[in-house]
């Protein structure tokens, strides 16, 4: 059906009068930055890109933050815990929202739509032991659709990690976890089922770093494997069971105090597990770029380079050309902050051609207009362009959302997401709008 699913789905809050949302403060809470807000609304089929239904592991924008607090662990931003006698702090959060998406399945024609309900808890451990840092996740992401009950969904995670840090220049981290997901019925071009496409995957990854935050350089190497396999409609999906195998290594080098250029070779190899597939690749980049910390207001990282996708199947055509990676945040205000993030690299075809070239771009303002009320716009673009045809997809996504911390550990929102996909086939167009009202709790 559709490989462009694009949409956003925010935690949010409920309405203001427009004098509240006009009274800014001079001195917010806190300011506006990565994990200030760690309640947010999780991934769920309103909010995904879909692609090939996974993500190849060490392919994330990294290396901003050299000096990040984790590497691997999950974070836990300034969010409340309870501490054990044991020593082990839990953070539980739990997310609960309510809406209706007036296009369930993404689809051009006889569309469905139904409201919904979004139940999403989750609980992090975490023990700190000699300077290491230990944490486990559990999560679970149910959501029910009273007019479609075919496309109700439930997912869950649980994660495992540590970050070790052995010398003051040497540390590493890794991870082992298991994932239960979906593929939403519309969200890929293989035939649409009676339910929506259920898969579990089993993750291990490991980070090497060694080089001080502060150092002329650094050095950095990644591995990674992931085992996926679909549950059930095994008639369309097991052609699309496979294990992924990946590794990484980057290279930083002090150009000044506040930048570094850097170096970096990824390489991902994708083995299809069914005689009938023809999927199975090797993909490779080759980056050379720049991260700096240039004043208080700018970060950002951006990466350019070329990009490789050779097929094991002899004579099948494959992929050699540009691709980036940025990520770039201005934040003139502590309670104020535009981020800008764009890439283009490929993705494996889920039933429609060769594979696709994605082109995504994403600009995210992000405002505290007082102590209590927060409010963040987004506008993306993605370009997706099928290989061995002539179709091409573009989708455009509009978001905004509104919280409001009624307490310090309650927030009540409103979101609003919309998508106009247009395409050169007629039938893979497709309009959406989804609405939420949110309510996220913690300690």
């Amino acid at each position: 059906m559709k490989n462009t699913y694009v949409a956003l789905c925010f935690a949010a809050a409920l309405p203001l009068s427009v004098s509240c949302v006009q009274a800014q403060v001079q001195a917010p809470a806190k300011p506006v930055e990565d994990g200030a807000y760690t309640l947010k609304a999780p991934s769920t089929p309103a909010s995904q890109v879909s692609g090939t239904g996974y993500e190849l592991s060490g392919t994330t924008i990294s290396g901003a933050a050299g000096a990040s607090p984790t590497i691997l662990t999950a974070p836990v931003g300034s969010a409340a815990a309870y501490k054990t006698e044991s020593g082990v702090y839990l953070y539980p959060t739990a997310f609960v929202g309510m809406g209706y998406n007036d296009n369930l399945q993404t689809s051009a024609t006889n569309q469905i739509s139904s409201s919904m309900v979004n139940i999403a808890p989750q609980l992090i451990a975490e023990l700190k032991h000699k300077g290491d840092r230990y944490t486990a996740l559990v999560s679970t992401n149910n959501i029910n659709y009273a007019s479609s009950s075919a496309d109700n969904t439930t997912n869950s995670e649980f994660l495992i990690a540590g970050d070790n840090y052995f010398t003051a220049r040497a540390r590493g981290a890794w991870s082992l976890g298991r994932v239960r997901n979906t593929d939403s019925r519309g969200a890929n071009n293989r035939p649409v089922s009676a339910e929506p496409d259920r898969w579990t995957s089993n993750n291990l990854n490991g980070r090497f770093i060694y080089g001080a935050p502060e150092a002329q350089g650094r050095v950095e190497f990644d591995l990674g494997s992931q085992n996926k396999s679909y549950d059930n409609n095994r008639a369309t999906t097991a052609v699309a069971d496979l294990t992924l195998t990946s590794l990484a290594s980057r290279l930083y080098y002090r150009l000044g105090t506040r930048s570094l250029a850097l170096g970096e070779f990824r390489n991902a190899n994708a083995n299809y597990s069914s005689s009938l597939s023809t999927e199975s690749n090797t993909e490779r980049r080759y980056y050379v770029g720049l991260t700096w910390d240039a004043t208080a207001a700018t970060t950002g990282i951006v990466k350019f380079g070329r990009m490789t996708k050779d097929f094991d199947v002899a004579g099948r055509p494959g992929f050699n050309g540009d691709s980036w990676e940025a990520s770039i945040r201005w934040a003139p205000l502590t309670y104020s902050a535009l981020d800008l993030q764009t890439s283009r690299s490929t993705a494996d075809a889920s039933g429609f051609g060769d594979y696709t070239v994605n082109t995504n771009t994403n600009v995210n303002w992000s405002h505290q207009w007082t102590r209590s009320f927060t409010t963040r716009a987004a506008v993306g673009l993605v370009k997706t362009d099928f290989a061995g045809t002539t179709r091409a997809d573009n989708a455009t996504s509009y978001a905004l959302t509104m919280d409001y911390s009624v307490l310090r550990w309650l927030k009540v929102g409103v979101d609003w997401a919309g998508t106009d996909s247009t395409s050169n086939v007629p039938t893979a167009a497709f309009k959406r709008n989804v609405t939420m009202f949110t309510l996220n709790a913690s300690l």
